[in-house]
């Protein structure tokens, strides 16, 4: 690990002397000229992590050179992932097949660095040469003619949003081993990517001064102690994350975001995220609750009346079943149950019902994400056979001559020529769907500042859940489910394994066959998306078929290896089917962490007692 600290240090002095030397140009020639050097500097690394494995180098020297080119591309990491998203999953995307969500059809094989970590982790086979070298000829290819073309790059006004991001990206993303799986480099890389905060400070410096941001030396300092926080603890398992994201990160991110504003520079409206960049990332004032509307207008009104609607039986054939028949407020708008009735109160449906919270801040909806647009999902499930068996047309016929809605309706929907569209019933639901958000559990509060609101085996459980459980590699903070940071847009689907009963002797897969009735992708065939962690302790029992009755069950089974520790053949799981050896007090510990989750403060506020 010391050949480590010794390759960054000599790296970050070089770049540091060589750009810094001269007298500091305007913000945005400086962030160019940073970028052409850098991206030199990444086509040089690649080219030699290329010449060391071509002559036969040993498994030490090999990693050395790989992480070498890691560090220099962490260095441009916020230029590229902002500027560049077309050619992000190429250099660092994912070791595994996936599709994009916005075009399903779109399908990316796996390439890049986190591709040739899978070479070198746990173990360089030296029978697999050549496709390694595949793989590295790959990544020097496009980041060759990337650079060729670096020239060309054009700085705008929103580099300081980029370096917003970054911060998000290290924290949620960064210091968990996401995107270094195998090699756990993480805390290393995370060292490069907080001197490209550094370098971006250091170029706005004029614009800082004339803005009259204070402690301009503040966050220089931060990032100097956090880069050597991170070389004195470079055990990934053992590194105490939640002491390094409230002691470094969050002040980090709050006095930038700050001076974001204060400099006049702004989110950028093309880039869909639920978080503004203007503080530390659990702010509760940067939640965009709304983002999902999208030309939509929420108003009191229209929640009013579909509070009502939610509560209404009304809305199914047999004027017996309302949204909250399933959607139980008091049992965290699930019903407790393995998996939903349907109609007729006697037979099962496929699934497990999900939870409402948060609902609102989700792309992606359905375990097999096959909606995206609240008021479709509503629509869908009002005319389902199975659930409502009605249609929204239909329920709006059945309530038009309710003097109880008459009111409240053309309150809600002023300019509606027609009494009760079925198209206004339906988006009226989800925007009272809207409002059950949950962002202010004890973790929250933690974040935020208030110290007593987590006890120490809760902090040692997110420490657990951050690092060496890997639950954050799917769970992403601080929403705790697929939405991938630092935009938190795309929802991501996994494949665990689950199996069709708690049977561990004889486990079977469950015959769901999740994502893949939607898209007919080989790969994704069991693909569930992934929920969210908050209210965990409330909505048992647990995965898409509500095969876990507690917590302590799935626990134990992600311990194990999900699916493959049951010992079901899946080719396809993406889980790390590895066991993680957490003992029984880890175990406990992490469960503690989950049931900070919780927050109901959104029923004290708005449901009333029926």
């Amino acid at each position: 690990m010391k050949k480590y600290t010794i390759i960054i240090g000599f790296f970050f002095s070089e770049l540091l002397f060589s750009f810094f030397s001269s007298p500091l140009p305007p913000s945005k020639d400086a962030i160019k000229k940073f970028y052409i050097t850098q991206f030199k500097a990444l086509v040089k690394s690649v080219q030699q992590l290329k010449v060391t494995v071509e002559n036969n180098k040993s498994e030490k020297k090999i990693r050395e050179s790989f992480l070498a080119a890691r560090l220099d591309y962490k260095q441009i990491e916020f230029i590229i992932e902002y500027y560049y998203e077309l050619d992000v999953n190429k250099i660092n995307g994912p070791g595994i097949d996936f599709v994009e969500e916005d075009d399903p059809l779109a399908f990316h094989e796996p390439q890049g660095f986190q591709m040739i970590e899978s070479y070198l982790y746990p173990g360089y086979d030296t029978t697999k040469k050549q496709q390694l070298l595949q793989y590295i000829n790959k990544l020097y290819e496009l980041t060759n003619g990337l650079s060729n073309n670096a020239a060309s790059f054009q700085p705008d006004d929103y580099i300081p949003d980029a370096a917003m991001e970054e911060l998000y990206r290290i924290l949620a993303l960064g210091i968990t081993g996401f995107d270094s799986p195998g090699g756990h480099l993480s805390l290393y890389e995370a060292q490069s990517s907080l001197n490209s905060i550094r370098v971006v400070i250091e170029s706005y410096k004029n614009e800082i001064n004339t803005a009259g941001i204070k402690d301009y030396e503040m966050p220089l300092k931060l990032i100097q102690k956090a880069s050597q926080y991170l070389k004195k603890n470079d055990d990934f398992v053992r590194f105490n994350r939640m002491e390094f994201i409230t002691q470094y990160l969050n002040p980090l991110s709050g006095w930038l975001g700050n001076a974001k504003i204060k400099m006049g520079y702004i989110d950028k409206p093309a880039r869909y995220g639920l978080i503004k960049k203007t503080s530390q990332l659990f702010a509760l004032e940067s939640l965009q609750r709304d983002r999902y509307l999208y030309d939509d207008t929420i108003t009191k009104a229209r929640i009013e009346l579909g509070k009502k609607l939610f509560y209404e039986p009304g809305l199914s054939r047999n004027g017996k079943r309302s949204c909250a028949g399933c959607h139980q407020p008091s049992r965290a708008f699930t019903d407790g149950l393995q998996k939903a009735n349907e109609l007729d109160e006697h037979t099962s449906l496929l699934r497990n019902t999900p939870t409402l919270w948060n609902a609102a801040l989700q792309r992606n909806l359905f375990y097999d994400s096959r909606q995206v647009s609240m008021d479709h999902v509503i629509t869908e499930v009002l005319a389902n056979v199975k659930e409502m068996n009605n249609g929204r047309d239909a329920a709006a016929v059945s309530l038009k001559d309710r003097e109880d809605y008459i009111k409240l309706y053309k309150e809600a929907y002023p300019a509606t020529k027609e009494t009760f569209e079925g198209s206004k019933i339906v988006n009226a639901i989800a925007m009272y769907v809207r409002t059950i958000v949950t962002y202010n559990s004890r973790f929250d509060q933690y974040m935020r500042g208030q110290k007593s609101a987590m006890k120490l085996n809760e902090i040692k459980g997110f420490n657990l859940f951050m690092g060496k459980a890997l639950c954050a590699t799917c769970h992403y903070i601080p929403f705790f489910n697929g939405s991938k940071p630092p935009t938190y847009y795309y929802q991501e689907s996994e494949v665990i394994g689950v199996p069709a009963t708690t049977d561990t002797i004889n486990a079977v897969i469950d015959s769901d066959q999740g994502r893949y009735n939607i898209v007919k992708k080989e790969f994704l065939q069991h693909s569930f998306k992934t929920p969210t962690l908050r209210n965990i302790a409330l909505t048992a029992p647990y995965m898409h078929n509500g095969v876990f009755k507690t917590l302590d069950e799935v626990v134990d089974f992600y311990n194990n290896g999900g699916g493959k520790g049951l010992h079901i053949n899946l080719d396809n799981q993406t889980l790390p089917f590895d066991k993680l050896n957490l003992n029984t007090t880890e175990q406990k510990n992490i469960i503690a962490f989950l049931k900070t989750l919780t927050d109901t403060s959104f029923l004290k506020i708005n449901i009333q007692k029926k």
